[in-house]
């Protein structure tokens, strides 16, 4: 059920199993899922989302493009059929290219007998989903509108100030309160940081040409710029440009604006024939130093964000929620009493950080090399991209490994 801010004899009435701040797409599925495994969860969030739905609706600023195994949480959890109900887009098809040669890539889910390569949905579908199959679950009690103004973490469980006039306590606090999180400086979790220097201006357009569900990118000497399809010639775009660019990109006028889109793509979906809303935001690496504390766990961006350009930000949030729900899960059986120890929580961030630092660093190569910078560098892309078209089963294995996960997966991720 959803609370209103004024229930403050309900939120102190009791020690919580797990306290989860922040309701978006990593929160929800974490509260969501050990709700189904058994425990009693509050999910704080300062505003819910609409579920109403208009199929009329414009489209998104914010998407993201679910792997198979993002696809397999949401259905174990049964929110798959709320993304169904709204809007969502299968991309069979990605291809990559570079603007100053000749050389390229493509993906094919067929090559790897797969259906697709994944599927383009609008971040707030995501979330209202996870959010009809939260307020319908007996275990999970959601308290919207409150503000976090305090944060102590104990021997024996954790206490959370809201409002400063309401105090909670729980065994367990999870922050997934985003990139900017306000429970990680409260618990004094340090985190490393790298700036890129760019920023990717975001939103969604309509194209002459069909995208023919295929993810479209381009490498170009300012950053890459990519088209994810979406339906009826409607596309994702997410354009990477230097910081210092970014108020231009924003103060464009539409029909400046389609032209640059168009442009920076070399027209490769014809031109721009609509523009729905755009936003941007500046590209930062961070990584927090621990996962864990005492009765305390970072998931999703507020543990790590990553450079976007291969679209697995949100994937390694959902994997982080569904690990912390099985390694909490699995606690609780062997132990009743003892499921939230640290002991406990360092299983959950060794099985997470490290995939999370590989899949960093890996962006980070792509990053390096994709600047078009040197001579070198060039010539390196050149022979790279015709050879990895060429190599059938290193690039399969590339697509298995974005599509289904590395490693040992959590049950959630799988069928």
């Amino acid at each position: 059920m959803i609370e209103n801010t004024h229930s403050k004899s309900t939120l102190e009435s009791s020690v919580w199993d797990v306290v989860v701040v922040g309701g978006g797409m990593v929160g929800a599925t974490v509260a969501l899922g050990l709700a189904k495994s058994g425990f009693e969860v509050l999910m704080l969030e300062r505003q819910a989302p609409d579920l109403n739905w208009d199929e009329n609706a414009p489209m998104q600023t914010r998407v993201s493009a679910l792997t198979r195994a993002s696809e397999h949480i949401l259905k174990n959890l049964g929110a798959w059929t709320g993304i169904q109900n709204r809007r969502y887009h299968a991309f069979t098809d990605m291809h990559v290219w570079e603007s100053i040669s000749d050389a390229q890539v493509h993906f094919a889910s067929k090559e790897i007998n797969e259906p697709n390569l994944g599927y383009v949905v609008e971040n707030q579908v995501i979330q209202a989903a996870l959010w009809e199959e939260i307020i319908s679950h007996e275990n999970v009690h959601v308290a919207v509108g409150h503000a976090l103004t305090g944060l102590v973490l104990s021997l024996d469980h954790a206490s959370l100030e809201l409002d400063a006039s309401i105090e909670i306590k729980a065994k367990l606090v999870v922050g997934a309160d985003g990139a900017f999180s306000k429970t990680r400086d409260m618990v004094g979790i340090a985190i490393e940081e790298h700036d890129y220097n760019q920023c990717a201006v975001v939103g969604c357009v309509k194209t002459e040409l069909p995208n023919q569900d295929t993810c479209w990118q381009r490498y170009q000497p300012d950053g890459p710029f990519a088209y994810l399809a979406m339906q009826d010639s409607w596309s994702s775009i997410a354009w990477y440009l230097p910081t210092e660019k970014m108020q231009w990109a924003l103060s464009l006028s539409d029909n400046a604006f389609a032209e640059a889109i168009a442009e920076a793509s070399a027209y490769k979906l014809g031109n721009v024939i609509e523009v729905a809303d755009r936003t941007a935001f500046p590209l930062v690496r961070r990584h927090a130093g621990h996962y864990v504390k005492p009765h305390f766990a970072l998931v999703g961006d507020a543990a790590h964000t990553i450079h976007p350009q291969a679209g697995q930000g949100v994937n390694l949030g959902l994997l982080d929620a569904a690990a912390l729900v099985e390694t909490l899960s699995q606690a609780r059986q062997e132990s009743d009493k003892d499921w939230s120890r640290l002991s406990v929580l360092r299983r959950y961030e060794r099985w997470r950080r490290g995939d999370n630092a590989i899949v960093q660093r890996s962006m980070e190569g792509f990053d390096w090399l994709f600047k078009q910078e040197n001579t070198f560098k060039n010539e390196i892309r050149k022979r790279v991209l015709p050879l990895a078209d060429q190599a059938v089963p290193i690039k399969n294995w590339l697509m298995g490994q974005a599509l289904k996960g590395r490693g040992v997966l959590p049950e959630l991720a799988q069928v």
